[in-house]
């Protein structure tokens, strides 16, 4: 484990030490049990062995009562253990089909994209009832959604029903497109309603304010293009039973004072 990751460590060596100074008969197999962590998976955790368990970690931070910077920090100080962006591998862009404005309806609606991601889910039933149960949506409409991605060939007719014609989907980017001006639209709504929505565990929204070099949005934009490409080779394994919105904004809040 490298040095910078073991923030979590410090604060569980710290409240042991301030339990034991308050009763200096408080044990290690104490802690586990008041941690609800088996005692020999605690104590690798301290000695830096092993990483505590995500499905842990909440409940712990819970038991230590932080605050809320340092919950933060103790929280990703075990994630930054769990994921590295350099080990995931993502499928070549020649894999993925580029759509372009003649599928208007597609790029532009939410429904489209949400609606193809449904065939990705364990179990899922593709009927307009399934859908409109999911998404909030009128029977109706969800009917008209598959009709659209039937039309435009991205679902097909196979010998199981309904399935996806191309594993993936991208669009064009850093061209003008009136569909896409209404895509990012939609998300930005469909944003503003889950934050009040959704309760903060099932949801990430944050921001960064910083001062750049406006040269630097080519390189930023491949960043971030690389980063949406990695989050999606690491979502496509396990039990998929929920659709989620992955959302980036990065853009200038300062006027351009160039021109």
């Amino acid at each position: 484990m490298e040095k910078q990751s073991l923030y979590y460590v410090i604060k569980l060596k710290e409240d042991l030490s301030q339990r034991q100074r308050r009763s200096p008969s408080y044990s290690l197999r104490a802690y586990a049990r008041d941690l609800s962590v088996h005692p020999a998976t605690l104590s690798q955790i301290m000695n830096g062995k092993r990483p505590l368990p995500l499905k842990d970690s909440a409940n712990v931070a819970r038991v230590l009562k932080l605050g809320p910077k340092e919950r933060t920090l103790f929280l990703e100080s075990i994630h930054k253990l769990k994921v590295n962006l350099d080990d995931i591998e993502v499928d070549p862009e020649e894999n993925r089909l580029m759509i372009d404005e003649s599928y208007f309806n597609v790029i532009a609606e939410w429904e489209h994209y949400a609606v193809l991601t449904l065939f990705d889910l364990k179990d899922f039933i593709p009927t307009p009832e399934e859908i409109a149960r999911r998404y909030g949506i009128t029977e109706n409409r969800a009917d008209v959604v598959l009709n659209n991605l039937i039309t435009c060939g991205l679902l097909r007719h196979g010998k199981n029903g309904l399935e996806k014609s191309q594993a993936y989907v991208r669009t064009t980017e850093d061209t003008t497109s009136v569909a896409l001006k209404k895509s990012h639209l939609e998300t930005l709504e469909m944003s503003k309603e889950k934050l009040e929505e959704l309760d903060v565990n099932e949801r990430d929204f944050s921001s960064m304010t910083v001062a750049a070099d406006p040269e630097k949005m080519t390189e930023a934009k491949t960043i971030i293009r690389e980063f949406r490409q990695k989050m999606s080779a690491l979502l496509k394994d396990g039990e998929k039973t929920e659709v989620f919105q992955l959302a980036i904004q990065f853009y200038p809040i300062t006027k351009n004072t160039k021109h």
